[in-house]
């Protein structure tokens, strides 16, 4: 398989993911999805991380600190506030504040470890941000509630960034460590996070809304857990190691619209022309960002 075609198909796979979200949180809450796709990943993961174990480099100290806070914001922060955000607004206006992850790593990194951005760089970063208020006030669904949208818009840039969060600990930890070796850690780290923190009060819940489960339901949560959470990060990890990062971050650029082609198939959602202006917007702030 070429980088291209790795890359691409990892894209599909997160194009669709939202797709499949929206159809199984008709019959399950938020966190009984969150923990039934990761507790199937770790039925892959902990074989994994036992047989390589002992062939893996230790972590130290501040390296097991980072491992459990990428692990939280990857598992409870980051799928949690994905799913809150597509009760609340469209599968299109998700992915595309989606596409400012790159302006908030801009900021945050201007904020914390003192970064000078260029002047491009703020351009695109104010265009990005503009792009996503206009979207938090145009793009509407025209059957949803403006208070239910902005609360969608809001938990989707949370959803940013707490997967900010974890690309900055895992690109630290990647240093000494495996991509692999960091992507299994730190799902199992934030799994069972997951658990202890909400295991004492939702397990008789989690337990019945399980058993009533329908058969496309199990079927959308196995291919959510080993090939939206396993085999899409592998696909995505071989492109990158056979392509420089910044060809491979253009291709996330057709997320928003793989989704939202999506999205207008399978769910009928409509695609507005407020949407594609601040789909415009958003991107041309991205690439400002990334090509400074």
């Amino acid at each position: 398989m070429t980088a291209a075609a790795a890359l691409l198909l990892a894209i599909l796979i997160w194009a669709s993911n939202s797709i499949m979200v929206k159809v199984i949180l008709r019959e399950l809450e938020p966190l009984t999805l969150t923990w039934l796709r990761f507790l199937l990943a770790a039925l892959v993961y902990i074989p994994y991380a036992a047989a390589t174990w002992r062939r893996a480099p230790g972590y130290k100290p501040r390296e097991w600190a980072l491992l459990v806070v990428a692990g939280v914001a990857l598992v409870p922060a980051f799928s949690l506030t994905l799913y809150w955000a597509l009760i609340y607004t469209t599968v299109a206006n998700s992915a595309l504040v989606r596409m400012t992850e790159p302006a908030w790593v801009l900021l945050l990194a201007a904020v914390l470890l003192g970064e000078r951005p260029t002047r491009r760089q703020l351009a695109g970063l104010a265009l990005a941000f503009t792009g996503t208020a206009a979207l938090l006030l145009l793009g509407r669904p025209p059957s949803g509630g403006g208070e239910r949208h902005a609360l969608g818009i809001g938990f989707m840039v949370a959803n940013s960034l707490a997967w900010v969060v974890y690309i900055l600990c895992f690109k630290t930890l990647l240093r000494r460590h495996r991509v692999t070796q960091v992507t299994t850690h730190a799902a199992l780290a934030g799994t069972a996070a997951l658990i202890l923190a909400t295991g004492p009060t939702h397990a008789v819940t989690i337990a019945r809304e399980t058993a009533a489960m329908s058969p496309l339901g199990w079927t959308l949560v196995i291919v959510m857990a080993l090939i939206v959470t396993i085999g899409s990060n592998q696909l995505f990890s071989y492109g990158l190691q056979r392509m420089t990062a910044g060809a491979a971050a253009t291709y996330s650029y057709l997320t928003p619209i793989l989704a939202a082609l999506l999205a207008w198939i399978f769910l009928g959602e409509p695609v507005t022309v407020d949407v594609v202006v601040c789909g415009v917007i958003i991107a041309t702030g991205v690439y400002l960002v990334n090509r400074a």
